[in-house]
């Protein structure tokens, strides 16, 4: 019997616990930024997969790649209400969310707003005066991974992946 599309959430979900997990780990050995910023990356997109393999189907899903700056704003307004007793989040905050999303998106090297944005947590890269960037010895400007927002943001990946894994 072939699995179910909550099947499919579930381990992507489950998945992307885990990668929390190894996110925390990471912030509490002081691990360089791009190790702890990858593993929010992947529990990022995992969490979409789950959200999206729930509301379109795991075929459907699959082979998508660039989905975290358009899905992961949609999750974070769910699951905000879910936390904070139906009170909806502020516009300022999703928007700070939409912010970090998209750089949360391009920190994958796949994702690099075609030839535009070369920095990514996982490979050195050649910037604009043609020096070699190393991820371990960036510090990933666009994006605080400490942030009030970020914890918050955490904290509503981890929700929306436990109620995927229930």
């Amino acid at each position: 019997m072939p699995a179910t599309d909550e099947d499919w959430a579930r381990g992507y979900a489950k998945q992307a616990l885990s990668d929390l997990e190894a996110r925390e780990i990471l912030v509490s050995g002081n691990a360089e930024k791009c190790h702890r910023l990858h593993f929010l990356q992947m529990a990022s997109e995992k969490v979409c997969k789950a959200y999206l393999t729930m509301a379109n189907g795991h075929e459907n899903v699959r082979k998508t790649h660039a989905y975290v700056a358009r899905n992961l704003p949609i999750i974070a307004r769910q699951f905000y209400t879910i936390i904070n007793d139906d009170n909806e989040i502020s516009r300022w905050e999703i928007s700070e969310i939409r912010r970090i999303a998209r750089e949360i998106e391009v920190l994958a090297p796949a994702c690099d707003e075609n030839d535009i944005r070369k920095d990514n947590s996982e490979y050195p890269w050649q910037d604009g005066k043609g020096e070699v960037q190393i991820p371990c010895e960036y510090n990933f400007p666009n994006i605080n991974d400490k942030s009030r927002t970020i914890i918050r943001l955490i904290r509503l990946i981890r929700t929306a992946s436990e109620s995927y894994v229930k």
